[in-house]
């Protein structure tokens, strides 16, 4: 059964206004503070510095990215496996998967603040280190931009933070209001071919109803739902975006599955088969999010650009 979706413009409302109340309450509790400063992480631990920290190690590429959107980049002494971008952090120390990190390593770099997935459980083999840990991972878009505001806090980097987060709102405007009023193609977002796939109110939905796609998996299965591959047929979507065809999946793996010929999206030629750098901007909840939903509002509708 298909979902029905909200109009554009009440998305482009909502982005606003999840945007507009983010940034009140934390610049109300952060923006302000100091030294030595606590917040609460993801996990609902209590991180506290006692200055801003110098010595950075990310293990996530999401934060990696924030980090050098801030300004901090220099501060940047040890990455995961995945963190590529911006190309300068390419020469830091690997320190291996952030689900498996090589914690010998990392100690080595003495840091004095660490960037991790609340989802990995690294959070607590590091802190267990003695090592201040922030556990955060955006799910939905107004999450994004929380973490560039406290990110911001915990750098001394509050004033960048605002500014970054009033010009990635003022590039999603200018990106869904290019196609603001123009008819919907109903869209299945694939992440990987098992299918996992993307609610509606993930961060990734939420840029497919601002590039003026109608995600057709339900609200109710979640942000990050594992589907059947017999509801996507069901669902007969118009579109299909491949994120994971840097890994080899492509319109020809896709036709082959039972019953997905009959798609139109594969019947029409509108299996999209995204770039890698396109695959990272669109899974990496992080400053290049604007940029994401110009690659799906070009998929979409490209007569308007």
């Amino acid at each position: 059964m298909k979902r029905s979706i909200p109009p554009l413009a009440s998305a482009v409302g909502r982005s606003r206004r999840i945007v507009a109340v983010a940034g009140l309450l934390l610049l109300a509790g952060l923006a302000c503070a100091t030294w030595p400063l606590s917040v609460r992480d993801d996990l609902d631990r209590e991180v506290r510095l006692e200055a801003a920290p110098q010595r950075l190690v990310s293990l996530v590429p999401s934060h990696t990215e924030t980090v050098c959107a801030l300004g901090a980049c220099e501060r940047l002494v040890g990455r995961d496996t995945f963190s590529d971008y911006p190309p300068a952090v390419r020469s830091l120390p690997d320190l291996g998967s952030a689900f498996a990190p090589d914690l010998e390593a990392l100690v080595a770099l003495s840091p004095d603040l660490v960037l991790v997935d609340e989802f990995s459980g690294a959070a607590d083999a590091v802190a267990a280190l003695g090592i201040p840990v922030y556990a955060g991972t955006p799910q939905r878009l107004g999450e994004i931009f929380e973490l560039a505001e406290r990110l911001g806090a915990l750098l001394g980097t509050s004033e960048a933070a605002g500014e970054l987060v009033e010009r990635l709102q003022a590039d999603l405007d200018a990106v869904s209001a290019r196609v603001v009023g123009r008819a919907p193609p109903t869209v299945f977002y694939e992440v990987d071919p098992s299918p996992y796939s993307v609610g509606p109110e993930s961060f990734i939905g939420t840029l497919i109803t601002l590039a003026g796609g109608a995600n057709v998996v339900p609200g109710d299965l979640g942000d990050f739902p594992l589907v059947d591959p017999e509801f996507v047929v069901a669902a007969d979507p118009e579109v299909i975006v491949l994120a994971d065809a840097a890994y080899g999946v492509d319109l020809a793996a896709v036709r082959a599955r039972p019953g997905w010929g009959t798609i139109r999206a594969v019947r029409d030629g509108r299996v999209y088969e995204l770039e890698a750098v396109e695959g990272d901007m669109l899974s990496r909840a992080g400053p290049r999010v604007a940029e994401a939903l110009e690659v799906l509002a070009r998929l979409f509708h490209p007569e308007a650009f």
